[in-house]
């Protein structure tokens, strides 16, 4: 079980979070002897070696009785590079403030976000169309989501 070269980061292997390393399908939906979907059977899964806790499912790797769809099952995310802060949007809880079951879009459940000025491309569209736009007039994008829905 040593670490592999995968892309960029390294890799290493730890117990599956969504079937907590019994390989086995943690809801019992098909059968009880199905075998995980996340580890296919096995147990463990590769992480990146620098990782931490997914901020939308709490590690758990399942929301409700599904999968995670932000760290896929493992429970945990590769560190985000460079200064971050905790997300605006959702407070750091990784959920959409208007439904918690879906990931939040602003920090894609992550719980936290690129500090002001290192990458957030949220911001950076935001920023633009603050600039690009005069006071009472609408954004070219504005305009466009208006006209689609009347």
């Amino acid at each position: 079980m040593g670490q592999t070269a995968i892309g960029e980061g390294r890799t290493t292997q730890v117990p599956c979070a969504f079937c907590h390393g019994t390989g086995k399908d943690p809801f019992g939906i098909l059968s009880s002897l199905s075998t995980c979907c996340v580890c296919l059977g096995k147990g463990t899964v590769a992480v990146e070696a620098s990782h931490e806790w997914c901020a939308h499912c709490g590690g758990t790797g399942a929301v409700k009785r599904l999968t995670c769809t932000v760290c896929g099952g493992r429970g945990l995310l590769p560190i985000l590079k460079g200064p971050t802060e905790v997300c605006p949007e959702c407070g750091g809880t990784g959920d959409d403030p208007s439904a918690s079951a879906m990931a939040c879009l602003e920090c894609r459940g992550r719980g936290k976000i690129p500090a002001a000025g290192h990458g957030s491309p949220r911001r950076a569209r935001e920023a633009a169309d603050k600039r690009s736009v005069p006071p009472g007039r609408a954004s070219a994008r504005q305009h466009n989501r208006e006209g689609a829905n009347g």
